[in-house]
């Protein structure tokens, strides 16, 4: 009896509810393909500048992972655009390791003038060994190990923003034991914004007394302030509600202690334009009534040259109005700065039927997707990009788990095995949060004016195993 009341509320939900509903929602509008430095090529595939993307899968593979190097270029140039105008006020940028790890767009940044942002002991190895200059790192991050701080204060790096109390100790400690001065910066959490492990709740009574201890001690120089929101900042709006949040702080904690920054560091958190959180209740629509998932407005975010300018010229104004010298400051930007510039190229798989929604099998998954699951992606049809958007998938990777599935109910072109789909805004959080889940994880590759070139190659099933020690396998290559 219980299983036939469900059996009946699925039914009416999906076949009479759900078409209700989905003609009173508003359809799906997709965002256009110059959004993201796209346009349909001549053999009527999408192509990213002369590069045919469906030639690419057929050159390098499927999954793929393409970068748009020129269009990272420009992002970087536009993030210090104001920091280098002597006319404006601008940000010195520190771009986030985590972000995207991948080491040749890495030195494209620095080449353009950025530093690095590195939150763990890899990433700092990684910045000293890709040639950035000490004095352009910037080390955050909850759990610095000892010798990598111990690295970070001999190098004479940028800045080392202690995550707590304790942390800060050590830092000093670890200063007087390398006989050298440290540059320390003390990251606060003010309320509403990221705290828990990150950084030192504002409210607490602790920090006065570690900046007097700080401000005394000859093994450190205080130099900073590090506040990092943590949810995102999409509009100019959202910006400035941080920034003047963090000088309400400063000016709080300059009355207390009569300390004020040099460098006043305002964290990332900046919005990609085209990627947006998916309300709980528009996923459960698309999820169980086929309603569609909506697009943020792009035009609602502010662009890094913007951020930049804002957050700089508010400082410099509170600075000014109290009397204080100008401090330096810094943004630290991940998705508003790669995101825009990578796309996951994907195969069909298989195209299912035999239920009421049509399931299409990808060969990427939440193994190197997951973001695609929970945010607001923009995916196109690479192959028929022309086509009319009117049939709805269910769009799963190749896991043996009910848990992959990218798009739970997305319009497109009718699909085949070998269609290739492009998942957008793929360069924030896709690689470095990619897994080695039963499948080897795809090869980045760049296009710039001059063609396409391998950055990562593809991983082979040795490198799944390249670690091991295992007696069976050493027996299966002897023999």
């Amino acid at each position: 009896m219980l299983g036939s009341a469900r059996a009946y509320a699925r039914h009416f939900a999906r076949d009479v509810a759900g078409p209700s509903i989905r003609r009173r929602r508003p359809r799906r509008v997709d965002l256009p393909h110059d959004a993201f430095g796209l346009a349909i090529g001549p053999s009527g595939h999408l192509h990213m500048g002369s590069q045919d993307l469906v030639d690419l899968v057929d050159e390098f593979g499927s999954p793929l992972h393409v970068v748009h190097g020129t269009r990272l270029d420009a992002y970087a140039h536009a993030a210090i655009a104001s920091r280098d105008d002597p006319d404006r006020h601008g940000c010195d940028v520190f771009c986030s390791y985590k972000t995207n790890p991948v080491p040749d767009l890495l030195v494209r940044l620095h080449h353009a003038g950025l530093g690095a942002e590195v939150i763990s002991a890899y990433e700092l190895w990684l910045a000293l060994h890709l040639g950035v200059p000490p004095h352009r790192i910037i080390y955050n991050g909850p759990a610095k190990s000892i010798d990598s701080l111990q690295v970070a204060i001999d190098q004479g790096i940028h800045l080392i923003n202690a995550n707590s109390v304790s942390e800060a100790d050590t830092i000093i400690r670890i200063a007087g034991e390398v006989g050298r001065t440290v540059r320390l910066g003390l990251r606060v959490s003010l309320p509403g914004m990221w705290g828990g492990q990150f950084g030192i709740a504002s409210e607490s009574p602790m920090i006065d007394d570690l900046v007097h201890r700080a401000m005394r001690d000859p093994r450190a120089d205080l130099v900073a302030l590090h506040v990092h929101r943590g949810t995102t900042i999409r509009s100019r709006t959202d910006l400035e509600l941080h920034v003047r949040q963090v000088l309400d702080f400063v000016r709080r904690l300059r009355d207390r202690t009569g300390w004020f920054p040099g460098i006043i560091d305002v964290g990332g958190s900046l919005a990609c334009a085209t990627v947006g959180e998916i309300p709980t209740v528009e996923y459960r629509l698309n999820r169980f009534l086929g309603a569609d998932l909506l697009p943020p407005d792009p035009a609602v975010a502010i662009g890094l040259a913007e951020a930049s300018e804002v957050a700089a010229t508010l400082v410099a104004g509170h600075a000014e109005e109290i009397g204080e010298p100008v401090p330096q400051v810094v943004l630290e930007p991940g998705r508003a700065l790669t995101s825009n510039t990578q796309v996951l190229l994907t195969s069909v798989v298989d195209v299912k039927h035999d239920t009421g929604l049509r399931h299409a099998v990808l060969d990427a998954g939440i193994n190197i997707a997951d973001a695609a699951a929970h945010e607001y992606h923009q995916l196109f049809s690479a192959t028929h990009p022309l086509g009319a958007a009117e049939t709805p998938f269910r769009l799963a990777g190749p896991i043996c788990t009910p848990a992959d599935v990218l798009y739970n109910n997305w319009r497109l072109p009718e699909l085949r095995p070998g269609h290739v789909l492009a998942i957008m805004d793929a360069g924030a959080y896709f690689v470095p949060f990619s897994t080695e889940f039963s499948f080897p994880r795809p090869a980045i590759v760049v296009v710039d004016d001059d063609g396409a070139r391998v950055v990562r190659r593809r991983e082979r099933f040795e490198d799944l195993v390249r670690f091991d020690v295992a007696t069976g396998l050493q027996a299966h290559d002897r023999a």
